[in-house]
């Protein structure tokens, strides 16, 4: 079974990726998904429940920004959790960071915010 950790504070998001990937739909009877919306909490709740993947958001303004989220993907990373990063797309730091990240192996790979469930939800499981 896959376990697949969301990140993020965009409940909406999260909800409907909870929704399409769990028990609810039927559609994958084998993936396990949760949802951290405590950032700090992050690395405790992979390990915990020995996330396989991880889904990052990378918000736009505040605390919890791409570096923030790629300092705790380095963390997740020793623990061979996969991870893809969510951010925005308008941020040119943001995107340079994530591409960056992408090079060096510190994450799977990365989408934006206008990604759809269904395209985030194939990341997802292709990873």
């Amino acid at each position: 079974m896959r376990t697949i950790m969301l990140v993020m504070l965009r409940q909406p998001v999260a909800q409907g990726l909870m929704y399409k990937l769990g028990d609810l739909s039927g559609d994958h009877p084998h993936v396990r998904v949760f949802h951290e919306l405590d950032y700090a909490n992050a690395e405790y709740t992979a390990n915990s429940n020995t996330a396989d993947v991880a889904l990052i958001e990378a918000a736009e303004t505040g605390e919890y920004d791409v570096f923030y989220c790629l300092a705790l993907c380095a963390r997740l990373r020793a623990s061979a959790c996969k991870l893809l990063l969510l951010c925005p797309e308008q941020d040119e730091a943001s995107v340079s960071a994530a591409v960056e990240a992408k090079q060096n192996d510190l994450i799977e790979d990365f989408v934006f915010y206008d990604a759809s469930i269904d395209y985030l939800i194939s990341k997802l499981l292709s990873i």
